[in-house]
């Protein structure tokens, strides 16, 4: 065998505030991270198969379809139902595949917020990365609550369905088991790492598999199908919407409910192996499956659950407890709305653990309060335990709202898929328009010709529906069923843009590298002081070449190299 030789090589490193073309293509991981100006902390766990299952777990399929089938019923019938997710699914896959060329360039848990360095002007990089996190923060971390909202929902309501109707949960009684649901997701993200990864591997075969069982025992057992044209062309407008178009558009908050959070495993990025390639693939192919079988799954329900759409729409706070229960019995329903409750247990599993990723890079680049407190990863689990319970709190605080109104906690619904789709569209747009002209090389994985339309196309869609989710959903409005979307959004653009002109401004620069001390990398790495990468904020030069006489210190290392 030939003899192991230590080598030596060095690799320059970029400012993460420079527009030089990034060049994450490497083998080495902690290499390509440490090119973003991050050095590696957390453990590679991630596979293909296990981050695909991640991306997979975060739409949910069957639990999170199950939960929202009732507004595109509600907004048009059978109709919107169907035809609302396949435009919907389009639009939304147009939004996924953006973000995963844009993840193959930039793969560090900062997600979409980290990619703002590079394609805005250096002056303008702070207040627009501030309002593009509290953005995505705010559609995350509702997106979560109101999952396992919908997860506690459902429970109660296969419970009453199982009682003959003789038992009615109360609204304390839903809250609570919420939060017990959040609260055993903060267990479970405080363990290591690998535990979840393992875990999450066979996911995918348990989200799959039970959507084609589903869609299976539907067919197999319902006792009286609806006609094609009632299935496919029956329009009803139960939204007290005098035009019948503009409530068909609330059909579409299904889909761009279950279709979001696209760059969920981005933020995971930093615990992948080769993850400039392999976690946009995951992305882009676990959304592309969940519009395939999401829209099979969405026709097979409307075509078995009866013609009594006001009877269905009565049955209940999840209409389709009394879908199931019509098409299959009570032990059929039972049997595969439980599996939808596991199902969207794990999907609020993984989301406490992509937010608590975010928050932790958040803190790395000092954006949080008191972030050296949260910029912390236990030494026993490698897991940002402090950020996960600050989730489990804050997630629990937004679940009290139910107790107050029903209507109002529905509304979290809402405030997630347009607060993270705008985060998105901010970096997709920026990224479109300028990527060439400030020099950003595309990564493994893209689009080639198509890249720029394609995301343009997705900002347009995302500003449509954008428009539509702050309407009122009901009509005539009133305090208990008015749509507190636009509500819960100002609070976020007036409290975040507030805080950034009165403070934020004085302290906060955008993401910054934290190498900055002597670090053991698998190749000798040149790195510019860290300070200088901050200090490079203030300034008004946009000049994207650096000079021999900045200080630098070198990281100094071995690779083994087969001779």
């Amino acid at each position: 065998m030939s003899e192991l030789k230590p080598q030596t090589t060095k690799l320059t490193m970029r400012s993460v505030f420079s527009n030089e073309a990034p060049s994450f293509q490497e083998k080495n991981d902690e290499n390509g991270l440490a090119q973003l100006g991050y050095k590696q902390e957390f453990t590679r766990n991630y596979g293909f198969l296990s981050t695909y299952s991640f991306a997979l777990s975060i739409s949910g399929l069957m639990g999170t379809i199950s939960i929202t089938y009732l507004y595109p019923l509600w907004a048009g019938g059978p109709a919107a139902a169907i035809w609302c997710w396949f435009a919907g699914a389009l639009g939304c896959l147009t939004i996924a595949w953006s973000v995963a060329e844009i993840t193959s360039c930039f793969p560090t848990s900062g997600g979409m917020y980290y990619v703002i360095t590079h394609v805005v002007p250096k002056r303008h990089v702070p207040v627009v990365c501030w309002i593009d996190a509290w953005l995505y923060f705010t559609g995350a971390i509702t997106g979560a609550a109101s999952t396992d909202f919908g997860a506690a929902t459902l429970l109660m309501n296969i419970i009453e369905m199982r009682s003959d109707y003789t038992f009615k949960a109360s609204r304390g009684q839903t809250t609570a088991v919420a939060i017990l649901i959040i609260i055993t997701h903060g267990i479970i993200n405080s363990f290591p790492g690998h535990v979840l990864a393992n875990i999450t591997k066979y996911y995918c075969i348990v989200n799959i598999g039970a959507t084609i069982a589903l869609i299976i025992t539907l067919l197999a057992k319902c006792p009286e199908f609806n006609s094609a044209s009632f299935t496919f062309t029956k329009v009803i407008n139960s939204t007290g919407w005098k035009d019948d178009g503009w409530a068909f558009l609330f059909g579409f908050l299904q889909v761009s409910w279950v279709m979001t959070c696209y760059d969920a495993t981005s933020r995971m990025s930093e615990e992948v192996h080769n993850a400039a390639y392999l976690t946009p693939l995951a992305i882009g192919s676990a959304l592309t499956t969940t519009a395939i079988l999401g829209w099979i799954l969405v026709i097979v329900i409307t075509l078995t659950m009866g013609s009594d759409i006001e009877g269905i729409l009565a049955a209940g706070d999840q209409p389709i407890v009394a879908i199931f229960h019509i098409a299959m019995g009570k032990t059929g329903a039972t049997a595969f709305l439980s599996l939808s409750v596991v199902i969207l247990w794990f999907c609020g599993a993984v989301a406490t653990c992509y937010i608590s990723r975010s928050l932790w890079s958040f803190s790395r680049d000092r954006g949080l309060p008191y972030y050296k407190f949260w910029y912390h990863l236990t030494p026993k689990t490698q897991a940002p335990t402090r950020c996960v319970w600050l989730i489990v709190f804050i997630n629990s605080c937004l679940t009290l709202i139910n107790l107050g109104s029903t209507v109002a906690m529905n509304a979290v619904f809402s405030a997630c898929a347009v607060a993270t789709d705008w985060s998105y569209i901010i970096v997709i747009a920026a990224f479109a328009l300028n990527r060439e002209k400030m020099g950003v090389s595309r990564g493994p994985l893209h689009l080639g010709r198509f890249s720029k339309p394609i995301m343009l196309y997705s900002c347009t869609w995302t500003i449509f529906l954008s428009i539509v989710f702050i309407f009122p959903n009901y009509m005539p409005v009133t305090k208990e069923n008015m749509n507190y979307t636009v509500v819960i959004l100002g609070a976020v653009f007036i409290l975040a843009g507030g805080w950034y002109v009165i403070d934020a401004r004085k302290w906060y620069k955008g993401p910054v590298s934290n190498i900055d001390e002597e670090y053991d990398y698998g190749t000798n790495i040149e790195v510019r002081n860290s300070s200088e990468f901050n200090n490079n904020v203030n300034e008004n030069d946009t000049s994207t070449t650096t000079t021999s006489s900045e200080k630098k210190h070198t990281a100094k290392v071995h690779v083994a190299e087969v001779a």
